[in-house]
This record gives C-alpha cells, structure tokens and sequence, in this order.
C-alpha cells in the first residue's frame, strides 16, 4: 500500500495487466494501480466513458479473500501430510461465496469450514462437531461445547503481504488457544490440534472409584544439579542446552504464545529426571509469560511504528532487494550503499525480523567493499588512453539500467557511483564517458497524450554532494536543450520530471 512498494511491483510486473476478479462478485473488467503519496495506493477500475461495468463487489477488505487463502493453504498443509484431497467454495442462493469451504481428504470424513451464517450451512448441521471449524465471528453451539468439550476455529493473521492460517480450539469457558498449521494434523479423530489432544486424554482417563493409584517407588537417591544423563532419557546434553537458551530467548524477547510453549514443553521433557535451580526459575518465568499472554494480563499494547520507522524500514527492504541484483550483474556495492542501509536499519531497529538484520550485518561485515572510484579525470600529466574494448552502445545500455531504477527510485546517482557501478565507465576520458552518456536513451517514452517537456535521463547524474553535474550541462547543451541563467533551478525541475514520469503509470 506504500508508494515505494507500488514502484517496485510495477517493476517487477512490467507489460502484465489485472482484471477485476468474478470470485469475489467482481465485474471482471480491466484494473490499473494508482499511487499516492498521501494515502494508501490501491487498484482501480480504467475509466469507463460509456458506462458498461457495473461492479457489484461489496467486500473489498482485507479478509474478503479468506475463503480463498483457507482453500489454498489447507490443500498445501493436507499435501504436506501426503493426503490428497479436493476442497469446493460453496456459492449461496443469492450468488454471495466464502462463507462455505468444503474439504475432501482421502481415506478421511469431510471437513467443513464455517467462516459466516448462511441460509445453505449452519454451525448444527454437521453430522459430527470434530469435522467442523468455525470463523472466528460464529457462534459455537452450546450443546457441542458441553458433549464434546471443545470446537475448532479458524483465523487469518496478517504475515507480511500475505495471510497466514491459525487452527484454535475454544474450550467450555470460552478460553481459546490459537495455534500455526505446523501444530496440527488431521487424524481419524478429526482436526487435532495439541490443545485437543489433551482434552481427549483427560476424557477419556478413567480412576475407577475407591481404588488408590499405587505410591511410585521412593527414589534411590536425589537428583543433582545436572541428573539427566544420555542413558536415562536419550537427550544429550548438548541438546538439553540448546533448548534452555531457545527458552530464554523466547521469554526475554517476547515471542508468541506458540513459541513459547513449544520450547517449555520440550523444557519440561529434557528436565523430567531432575532440573537446576537456574533451570526451575526460567521454567517458571515462561509459564508465568505464556499465561499472561494467553489471558492478555500485564501485556502490554504493541505501537505502531512512526512514519520515520516506516520509510526507514521501506529503504532497508528496498536496499536487501537491490543491493544483491547489483551482485548478480557484476555492478559494485559502494561505501555510501551500505552506510544508508546501516543507517536505515539503525532507525527501523525495532520493526527489523531477524532474517533481516542478519542480511544487514552480513553487508556491514563484507571484507571487500566495492571502492568508490574518484571522479573522472585525466591526468595532468599525460592523457588518459582509451581501453581497447571500447563498447559505447553496451556502456550507455547499462548507465541508462542505472539511472532508471533511480528514477523509479525516486533518488540521483553521483557520477562516482554510476563510475562503480557501470564496469569500464570509470576507465574511459572525460571525452569519452561524455560520448557514452550521449547516447544514453530511455526504454520507454511518457503513456500521456498531452505535450511533454523534454527531459535527459543524464539529468540524474549529480556531484558527490548531490548537486547538479557540470556534464549535465554539456549533454544539455548537444541536445538542444539549452538552460537558462538559473540552470541549477531548470535542472531541479527536471529531476521532478523524470521521478513523476518514471513512478506514474
């Protein structure tokens, strides 16, 4: 929905078109992007002078496809278990969908997903309760929730530009715990999800009445600090450590609900025979963490980030996309590069995954950074000589890639970085890399009918302190577009041009 995201997708999908989606009750005419700098960017209808669309989509928020991610994304989590199954979105009376999505696993019952009432399926009709999971809107039926113990929901949780899918099980009480598809299986017993499991087994444990359960054994002697050995429970020690740090990161940085169980289930298992007194602290303090966030005590209400975080967090993305493409095509990361990208990361430091500051560092940390080449000139003594391979046409091809995506970027590119990043530019005369920049030509000419004020790509090009380049006014001058008594002012306008042309459809 940002600006610099909508750029970078026009980029990457450039000559596809969209339509407007008949799943959705859409009317299946053509959409462009509209981007803006002061609200959210979206798709919108082209313009229809005559009048022949008559969309009838009445749901266009976020979770108006959920039907759609829950198909797709339970037909991959039952292929992960090597069942093959079919799933059908059912369409009402009234021609409305996404209420309804019926799952058919082989060598398994049905399974129905309930997200909202309808006239065609209610939350009593299933023959059996265990094979329906409803939205996280409908009520559950009371009857179900005394004789079996539980019901199953579904969620969609927003995870990046993508929804991802969460099983829960609301017990009797109307307590909810919420867990990833990687938690649950499809058994013969229906959806089961760990918190499933265990009302099961306490259902279904008998102590007949009267009988006292025989006292275990007294232990021969009592464990030490360390009395879990390989021998006794299978788990080196190793391992046993791994899991007590995996704990501690989870409750000290705050983790979900999900992780946080995970790993104290698997504390509580590698210290069964006998735990230290460090040990029985952090076992207590997660569980005193993951009940404060299932029952939202103390917790506190997570900000939003500032626009500053978010225009920061934007340019690390950005540059995490960018700098490894300038990799591929054998174009050098410069010093002033990662200094941004350190320096945006520094500023979104609170909103980073850790994926992303590994990336950062990794960067930061490279024992060869691509040298930033000092601005061309010949030398005083004797004139620089042209380099054998002297492929003009190839070299303006690639300054134009260059200037480009800056523009698409929204930025200028000093001539000692385009020198970096354009191999053999840097090698060439004064007089040479002003015949290269000559021919530098866009790829594509402005979409819009009215007249267009001329405007050179090479205008981009800056000094090191991001003023106007004096070979700019060369190539101006070659061109026929001779500036005025104020030329840094015509120069500016002209940048505006270029950064308007480039991120504007």
């Amino acid at each position: 929905m940002e600006a610099i995201e909508v750029d970078d997708f026009r980029t990457r999908h450039a000559g596809q078109t969209y339509w407007c989606g008949t799943w959705l009750g859409g009317c299946g005419h053509q959409l462009f992007t509209k981007l803006y700098t002061d609200r959210a960017c979206h798709f919108a209808h082209r313009p229809d002078p005559e009048h022949t669309s008559t969309c009838t989509r009445r749901a266009s928020g976020v979770s108006s496809a959920d039907h759609l991610y829950i198909k797709h994304g339970l037909l991959d989590w039952l292929a992960g278990q090597d069942i093959t199954a079919t799933a059908t979105i059912a369409r009402d009376a009234d021609g409305s969908i996404g209420r309804d999505v019926l799952f058919a696993p082989a060598g398994h019952d049905t399974l129905q997903v309930l997200l909202s009432d309808s006239s065609s399926s209610s939350a009593t009709g299933a023959e059996d309760p265990s094979r329906l999971v409803l939205g996280p809107e409908m009520t559950p039926d009371p009857d179900v929730l005394l004789r079996q113990g539980y019901v199953n929901r579904i969620q969609l949780v927003p995870d990046g530009t993508r929804r991802r899918i969460q099983v829960g099980t609301e017990r009797h009480g109307g307590t909810i715990d919420w867990f990833d598809l990687d938690e649950v299986e499809l058994t013969d017993s229906g959806l089961t999800t760990p918190a499933v499991a265990e009302i099961r087994r306490l259902r279904t444990t008998r102590r007949p009445i009267g009988v006292r359960a025989p006292k275990a054994p007294p232990p021969q002697s009592r464990p030490t600090a360390r009395a879990v050995s390989d021998e006794t429970h299978g788990i080196p020690s190793q391992d046993r450590d791994s899991v007590m740090a995996a704990l501690q990161q989870a409750v000290s940085v705050g983790r979900s609900r999900t992780e946080i169980r995970r790993w104290l289930n698997q504390a509580e298992e590698v210290t069964h025979g006998g735990a230290t007194a460090e040990e029985n602290d952090l076992i207590r303090a997660a569980a005193d963490a993951l009940l404060r966030l299932e029952r939202g005590v103390g917790v506190p209400t997570p900000r939003e980030p500032t626009f500053q975080e978010r225009r920061a967090l934007q340019k690390v993305e950005r540059l995490l996309l960018v700098l490894p493409q300038h990799t591929a095509h054998g174009m050098g990361v410069t010093l002033r590069q990662r200094n941004q990208l350190a320096q945006a990361a520094e500023k979104a430091s609170a909103w980073l995954t850790d994926e992303q500051r590994f990336q950062v560092e990794e960067w930061q940390k490279d024992p060869e950074p691509a040298p930033v080449p000092r601005a061309p000139q010949a030398p005083r003594g004797r004139p620089q000589r042209r380099p054998e391979h002297f492929d003009g046409v190839g070299l303006a091809d690639a300054v134009r890639d260059v200037l480009e995506h800056a523009a698409r970027m929204g930025e200028t590119v000093p001539l000692t970085d385009l020198c970096a990043q354009v191999k053999g530019l840097g090698e060439l005369t004064e007089s040479d890399q002003v015949q290269v920049l000559r021919r530098v030509r866009p790829t594509a000419r402005p979409r819009s009918a009215k007249p267009q004020r001329p405007a050179l790509l090479t205008a981009l090009i800056t000094t090191d302190t991001g003023t106007m380049h004096p070979v700019y006014q060369q190539l101006a001058d070659h061109a026929g577009h001779h500036l005025p008594s104020q030329a840094d002012s015509a120069w500016t306008d002209t940048v505006k041009i270029l950064h308007d042309r480039y991120r504007t459809p």
